[in-house]
């Protein structure tokens, strides 16, 4: 597996544990300190993904605008899983690009002027088999380079023909590794790679394979993007509560998942330890990768800008957003002993097991 997945695996069993250096947090009626074990933080853990996805959610709302949005799913063919699976750290990327790069050329051919494209990395199937997919969420128009228009599409059940999408999609991915095949950039799991005619054969086999992309219906506004964001962008490959037993004895683990090909029927798969491990660990990241990136007119380097502009121009047309930051509420963590919020961190252990406090003075601790 590696250092990395080895060290990201251990983080994730160990998460709330005292395997990990204890927190203190103090009680707002009492001068008490509440030791806590801390959580891992790991991108890949469902525990602490709650917490990340409403702060990443509470950021994200102050670019929504008030218009409908489309989401578009963007999925590798499968004789390129092993060859990804080698090449993460530069394949993953070539997919963002190669997306988000074809939707901006659409919306500057058809709708002249720049989409707005949140897109999310998923790699897993719902068996946790390998299965990687781009899914972008894209604005319903285009604002015009001098940012005074905003142009919408003229049909309202799809944004761009799909076929054609798809096509440009899959010859900017090919171009750009073929590119990277050429100058040696890429590991090659497969040796007929390396002979010229081998390589050749397969590429056209790519070619001439029609590219799944499927676009979903559009969301009706800002708000219904807010629930989808909440419940979508921070996701892991399995989340706990789908985990339905485990067999200490035979070493087994049973989950569930849904089966689309039935009719998203849910139903059940018994794996072995080892399995289910290696198919879970398929899906860890290499470090520093970002999973989340932005494109266009959410692009970081014009995103407050342009949506300054965006939005200036619906309060003209009388469209303004109305947003309801209750429909993803935080829950407070609460005191044991008096029922109240309010907790401050007001103390940590570092790596050698040092206590700091953060100048609270004095502390009787509960570690309990």
């Amino acid at each position: 597996m590696g250092k990395h997945k080895l060290r990201v695996l251990w983080r994730l069993a160990v998460c709330g544990t005292p395997a990990l250096a204890p927190i203190f947090l103090l009680v707002p009626t009492a001068r008490i300190g509440i030791g806590r074990h801390a959580p891992c933080g790991d991108r890949h853990c469902p525990r602490c993904l709650a917490a990340k996805s409403r702060q990443w959610l509470q950021k994200q709302t102050q670019s929504l605008l008030p218009i409908p949005y489309f989401h578009c799913v963007f999925t590798l063919p499968a004789e390129l899983n092993s060859l990804v699976l080698a090449n993460q750290r530069r394949l993953y990327p070539l997919l963002f690009e190669c997306a988000a790069q074809s939707l901006l050329e659409f919306g500057r051919n058809r709708l002249q002027g720049d989409l707005g494209i949140t897109a999310v990395l998923h790699t897993w199937g719902q068996k946790l088999d390998f299965h990687p997919h781009l899914h972008c969420i894209v604005t319903a128009g285009a604002l015009s380079p001098d940012r005074k228009q905003w142009h919408s599409p003229k049909q309202r059940k799809f944004l761009f023909p799909l076929r054609a999408l798809g096509a440009l999609f899959r010859g900017k991915f090919l171009a750009g590794l073929a590119q990277m095949l050429d100058s040696a950039e890429l590991h090659l799991p497969d040796s007929q790679l390396t002979i010229p005619a081998s390589c050749a054969r397969w590429f056209s086999l790519l070619y001439s394979k029609r590219w799944v992309l499927y676009a979903k219906r559009p969301f009706g506004g800002a708000q219904q993007v807010l629930r989808y964001l909440a419940n979508y962008t921070h996701r892991v490959a399995l989340s706990n509560r789908r985990i339905i037993a485990f067999d200490v004895q035979h070493q087994s683990v049973t989950f569930t998942y849904r089966d689309y090909r039935h009719g998203s029927q849910l139903k059940e798969l018994t794996l072995s330890a080892l399995e289910f491990i290696r198919r879970f660990s398929l899906h860890i990241l290499p470090s520093g990768l970002v999973r989340i990136r932005h494109y266009g007119i959410l692009g970081n380097n014009r995103r407050k800008r342009d949506i300054q502009a965006a939005r200036a121009i619906f309060e003209r047309r009388g469209r303004a957003l109305e947003l309801q930051p209750q429909s993803v509420p935080d829950k407070p963590m609460t005191c044991p002993l008096c029922q109240k919020p309010g907790f401050r961190l007001v103390a940590f252990t570092d790596a050698a097991g040092l206590l700091h406090l953060i100048g609270v003075g004095p502390l009787l601790c509960d570690s309990s």
